[in-house]
């Protein structure tokens, strides 16, 4: 087995967690929850008490991807929170063969996975975090280890907008790579009743971008409506492009709250026939 040495990047397989990025029907960098550090390093910023959460993301036999995060934070005096990210991202049932399709020599291990820890605060309006994660890739007999450090914002300028941005999967020296993102992200609350008596309700415009190290700007367009705290539908399409085209694809999102609870169910509609992409989520509060 190839073993690479330890880098100031990520290894080039982190582009694999693109994939999972497709079940969000919410731009990268509005992300919330404690699994939304992964995207946006300041998503737990603001947050009391303990938060824990858990995302399981799967594909269709086409593209044959699955990845879990996990993450948590905690208060650590003031306005700051420390937290923690894991994940693993991995491509399933590659098998050896030669002249017949039967698998020979067992299957083929390609992987990403990764650890980190992340600081984030809030002051005043604003919310800000960094990330510093350790990730470990696998191609078959090759294998090799690199740090990213992630930066995000969050903003609340005036009444009924919020901006952020983030970076994802950056160079420890900061230099470019392929598997780099830069993200962007606004929402504006179009309807709020949540003052008139009734049944609480909002309704949000949102708009998202995405820029890749090695490539061009791409583009989100999204409504969420809130009902009640509790109930939240978010629907978005997202340009994709590649090989000269572009194309937009669908995606959905269904959150449930209990008290402290969230539970949510996405699902991100290939294009090319690639298949979808399915995420499960579990985030709570403790102690609040």
């Amino acid at each position: 087995m190839v073993h690479g040495h330890l880098a100031a990047q990520a290894p080039a397989s982190a582009g694999l967690w693109r994939v999972p990025t497709t079940s969000l029907a919410v731009p990268a960098a509005l992300q919330g929850g404690e699994a939304g550090a992964f995207w946006n390093p300041a998503a737990s910023a603001g947050t009391h008490g303990i938060g824990l959460g858990a995302h399981a993301v799967h594909t269709g036999s086409t593209l044959g991807l699955s990845a879990v995060l996990g993450a948590g934070s905690v208060a650590i005096g003031g306005p700051l929170r420390a937290g923690i990210v894991l994940g693993r991202v991995q491509i399933r049932d590659l098998v050896r063969t030669t002249t017949s399709p039967d698998s020979r020599d067992g299957s083929i291990p390609v992987y990403e996975q990764f650890a980190g820890a992340t600081l984030a605060g809030r002051l005043g309006p604003v919310q800000l975090g960094t990330q510093l994660q350790l990730h470990e890739a696998r191609f078959d007999a090759e294998s090799e280890t690199g740090f990213v450090l992630d930066f995000g914002v969050r903003s609340r300028p005036v009444d009924r907008l919020e901006l952020a941005a983030s970076t994802h999967l950056l160079p420890l020296g900061f230099g470019s790579d392929p598997g780099t993102d830069y993200y962007l992200g606004a929402s504006y609350v179009v309807l709020d009743r949540s003052d008139r008596g009734g049944l609480a309700s909002r309704v949000l415009a949102r708009y998202g971008a995405t820029r890749q190290a090695q490539g061009g700007w791409e583009h989100t367009l999204g409504v969420g409506a809130e009902l009640a705290e509790i109930v939240t539908l978010d629907l978005a399409v997202a340009s994709e492009s590649g090989y000269g085209t572009r194309e937009w694809r669908p995606s959905m999102a269904l959150q449930l709250r209990f008290g402290g609870y969230r539970v949510s169910l996405a699902h991100g509609l290939g294009v090319n026939d690639a298949g979808g992409t399915l995420r499960v989520g579990l985030d709570m509060v403790l102690g609040r």
